[in-house]
């Protein structure tokens, strides 16, 4: 029987990407699905059969060229506090096109404080969405290799905050009850083996690996070269802005037998980064499917949408991350053995290319990878988290 299910998420592209598949696989079982989502994204969003419900963000656009990675010890209350005051501007917005449409689920991202607070408001059942490592009371960033401090004051302003705004929404919820997970269901974009301590994450918790889908209407791209080895460069599309990194990335591997593509994102212009050497090209956006099909190496941020990209197109990776959420994902890469995180300062062009080269040639990361791929797979992808929803959308759990 057809349901409605609701979406709401945050406007990064990052947790947008993860969702395009799961939206298709719903609509294509029959199910109605709306999604909160700002007028840039609608087209993703319609393109897989949604139903956009437009809202307008206080999020920074993908082309504000001054978005800078917060400092660390505050990584974590600012992250969290700009997540809030999104939840306070966009709840309004979104409440009105629901009424006399209530969804039968809303699916939410993990920083979708707004979709939260909207089934909680309205009791309607819930399954979380998790394109970042899951925490609960197991495990959590705070544990995390150089985690963060919950007894910064800046972390205290942020709880007495969202004390204030769930009373204005009559929740009677603490702080720590909102931010420990509660739905009956989540959902986690990677498999069970990459979480921290994934075997104390009960059956609440389906880890369905990447659910990947082609973005509609991006190009396809292939090396010049046939057989050429290829690096892949790219961070992200948030903390991106570091025309220095790139030019050491061309400076490394000029005149060399690779293909370096680099993707610089839209806060900069290519033309900024002066002389591109004949084996290499700089563009703002690539299709990162079809060039992770043929890259040798990936050069990432380690953002987990990328990470779990490169690790289904069985590439190895080097990561220089640039927030806490980062450092994690890049250091359990390193733990599992699946690429190397370079270091944040003193980097040189000639190490860089040889710490490249060392993962391209490294046996024991090759046999890793098809070690993790082969998790991937058996993780479900998109239909087992499309039956996850379902799941919820029975009279018994609803």
């Amino acid at each position: 029987m057809s349901k409605h299910v609701a979406f709401f998420n945050i406007p990064a592209i990052g947790h947008v990407y993860p969702t395009l598949a799961l939206v298709a696989e719903l609509v294509r079982r029959g199910h109605r699905v709306t999604y909160a989502t700002i007028a840039r994204r609608a087209p993703l969003l319609e393109a897989v059969g949604a139903q956009v419900v437009p809202y307008r963000s206080l999020r920074p656009e993908d082309t504000d060229p001054g978005m800078r990675a917060p400092r660390r010890a505050e990584y974590i209350s600012q992250s969290l506090l700009s997540f809030l005051e999104e939840a306070e501007a966009t709840l309004p917005q979104l409440e009105p096109y629901y009424a006399g449409d209530q969804p039968d689920l809303v699916v939410h991202d993990r920083m979708s404080f707004a979709g939260r607070v909207y089934a909680a408001k309205h009791d309607l059942p819930t399954i979380q969405l998790w394109p970042m490592l899951v925490s609960n009371e197991n495990w959590s960033m705070s544990q995390a290799p150089g985690g963060f401090d919950p007894t910064h004051p800046s972390f205290v302003a942020y709880l007495t905050k969202l004390t204030a705004f769930l009373g204005r929404h009559g929740l009677p919820l603490s702080p720590e009850e909102f931010l420990t997970p509660s739905p009956a269901r989540h959902i986690a974009f990677f498999p069970r083996a990459f979480q921290y301590r994934g075997e104390l994450f009960d059956d609440r918790y389906r880890f369905v690996g990447p659910c990947i889908r082609t973005r509609p209407g991006t190009p396809g791209w292939r090396p010049p070269t046939p057989g050429q080895p290829v690096l892949y460069v790219s961070l992200g599309t948030v903390y991106n802005r570091l025309p220095a990194f790139y030019r050491k990335c061309l400076r490394a591997f000029a005149g060399s037998p690779w293909r370096v593509v680099i993707a610089i994102g839209e806060r900069m212009d290519p033309r900024a980064l002066g002389p591109v050497p004949d084996n290499a090209e700089v563009h703002q956006v690539v299709p990162q499917l079809d060039v992770l099909a043929h890259a040798t190496v990936f050069l990432s941020h380690a953002g987990m949408g990328g990470v779990m990209e490169a690790l289904s197109a069985g590439v190895p990776q080097v990561t220089l991350p640039q927030t806490l959420e980062q450092e994690t994902n890049a250091e359990r890469l390193a733990q599992l053995g699946l690429g190397v995180r370079l270091p944040a300062t003193r980097l040189t062009a000639a190490a860089l290319r040889r710490t490249v080269e060392r993962v391209a040639a490294d046996g024991e990361i090759a046999w890793r990878l098809r070690a993790m791929r082969a998790e991937l797979l058996a993780a479900g992808g998109t239909p087992r988290a499309a039956d996850a929803i379902e799941d919820c959308l029975t009279p018994s759990l609803t």
